[in-house]
């Protein structure tokens, strides 16, 4: 499913598969090459590390086979896909690993605008200081059964914001879970890692007890971003553009 040399056909028929958001990052053609770094005070930008890889997921379309846009154009290109109101050819490239890694600087450039966008004017920073990192028992559980619904039953990609003791908070994607007799298995692209990552929630734990980050309580965030996505390319594809 690596979003290679996709005609129109291929890129819409790949999003009908009732398995694309649980497989479609588990390829590392379909990732950004580079991982979390720069941001703030060197603090990275891991949110929008990972929300633009789920934007580009969902609205980029590559044709290695035309000529390479100028810088000019993959700036607009790149600001484009952090917009992400619509669906966009990206010339010269066959992937998103391959379009990161040639054009790693200006999209960095570009995440840490929005950073200090979202930071500064709209003072989404203080997301970041809200939030228990550990919660009962059983409403862990319920907020871990409504994210395998919303994951597995309804085919999204998950942007989980997660509380760590303090002030901080760290973002993962979760793209696919499964119920097991004692408790759930989660698939997960950090951006702090060049590989998928796996993580198994136990019924009675109070947090997802992770080895980078200690003990963390996720918080399940831009929901209507990715519905926008979703939208997005289904009524491209629908249109037949």
């Amino acid at each position: 499913m690596a979003q290679n040399s996709w005609s129109t056909t291929r890129f819409c028929d790949a999003s009908r598969s009732p398995d694309f958001s649980a497989t479609v990052l588990s390829e590392s053609n379909n990732r950004l090459s580079f991982t979390n770094q720069g941001g703030l005070l060197g603090g990275g930008v891991c949110w929008w590390h990972s929300r633009f890889t789920r934007n580009a997921i969902y609205k980029a379309k590559f044709n290695p086979n035309a000529v390479a846009e100028s810088e000019k154009q993959t700036k607009e290109i790149i600001k484009a896909i952090r917009k992400g109101d619509k669906v966009i050819t990206i010339n010269g490239y066959a992937n998103l690993k391959e379009f990161s890694r040639i054009n790693e600087e200006l999209i960095q450039k570009e995440l840490e605008s929005w950073q200090r966008y979202d930071g500064f004017i709209r003072q989404q920073w203080v997301v970041g200081l809200w939030g228990w990192h550990r919660l009962p028992a059983q409403k862990m559980k319920a907020r871990v059964e409504h994210l395998y619904d919303y994951v597995k039953r309804q085919s999204n990609i998950a942007y989980l914001k997660l509380q760590i003791k303090g002030i901080t908070a760290h973002s993962w994607l979760v793209t696919d879970m499964q119920k097991m007799s004692d408790g759930y298995d989660l698939k997960i692209i950090d951006s702090n890692y060049r590989y998928p990552i796996s993580y198994r929630y136990r019924f009675g734990d109070r947090s997802f007890e992770t080895p980078s980050y200690g003990d963390v309580v996720p918080y399940l965030g831009k929901v209507k971003e990715n519905q926008q996505n979703k939208s997005i390319r289904s009524s491209y594809c629908q249109a037949g553009l």
